[in-house]
């Protein structure tokens, strides 16, 4: 170990001795070289010693102007794909509104387009909130659907926004009509959000029938589409029976909705 020591400090001396006798000889080399000599010398170390720096220098210079390039490119594919998606949605927007207005041709009553603003909080929707009310002409016990099927009636019209009583209201009792064998039943929503019909146990339904309004009740034009029967559990011991039904506008997405503007056939009087 020692004698590695000694070898250590004999280099790092010797590495002194080094520097001092190659700095002897390069200053005898210059007092003894003609002036041009001199000069390319010294423009060659002059040089040497800035060409790491001002190296440095440009690359930092050189990553300043990339990075500050490639943030404003960041932002202008930001900008770019936030406008790609603007198109997207209103192409699709533009696409629904269509549909809406060719089904409005399809009723002799007025109909008014709202758009949904907001809704009732807790585990199953079964409120809206639409941006039209009493000013609008909007009253308690219009019709409420959209181009896929029926959504509900207002149940309260304010002036200037209106509450919409969805189907999955457990309150909310629709009359409806098989579409195949014009069956009779009462469509309604358990607690649990189930969209079911009830129907005399003798009634010939079968899973796949379309279920429509039909007419009866005096709130409901009759035909509007409301779901299609997905299970029926026939009890021919029971006088009711009761089926599982797939509503044909899901009511999560809901974006706009169509409000006819008729009148209650008939108030049917509930005793208070």
């Amino acid at each position: 170990m020692k004698f590695f020591r000694y070898i250590a400090k004999l280099c790092k001396w010797a590495r002194g001795l080094l520097v001092f006798l190659l700095f002897m000889i390069f200053s005898l080399y210059m007092m003894m070289s003609p002036v041009k000599q001199k000069q390319n010398v010294a423009d060659w170390v002059f040089s040497s010693v800035l060409y790491l720096p001002q190296s440095v220098a440009s690359y930092v210079l050189y990553l300043g102007a990339v990075s500050e390039e490639n943030v404003i490119l960041k932002k202008q594919n930001a900008k770019l794909k936030l406008e790609i998606d603007l198109i997207k949605e209103y192409a699709i927007e533009n696409e629904r509104l269509k549909k809406l207005l060719n089904f409005e041709n399809h009723w002799d009553y007025p109909i008014f387009l709202t758009q949904i603003i907001g809704h009732n909080p807790g585990p199953y929707m079964t409120t809206v909130v639409v941006n039209k009310g009493s000013s609008d002409s909007i009253f308690y016990g219009m019709p409420v659907f959209t181009v896929n099927g029926l959504v509900g009636k207002v149940s309260k019209a304010f002036r200037n926004h209106s509450m919409i009583q969805l189907l999955s209201d457990p309150n909310s009792r629709i009359s409806v009509i098989s579409q195949r064998s014009r069956a009779l039943g009462t469509v309604f929503s358990r607690d649990n959000g189930e969209i079911q019909i009830q129907v005399s146990s003798y009634t010939d339904l079968v899973p796949g029938d379309t279920l429509v309004t039909s007419g009866f009740g005096g709130i409901y034009p009759k035909g509007i589409p409301v779901g299609v029967l997905v299970k029926f559990d026939k009890n021919d011991s029971e006088v009711l029976s009761y089926g599982n039904i797939k509503l044909l506008q899901q009511i999560e997405s809901l974006e706009e909705v169509f409000i006819i503007r008729k009148d209650m056939d008939w108030i049917i009087w509930d005793g208070k």
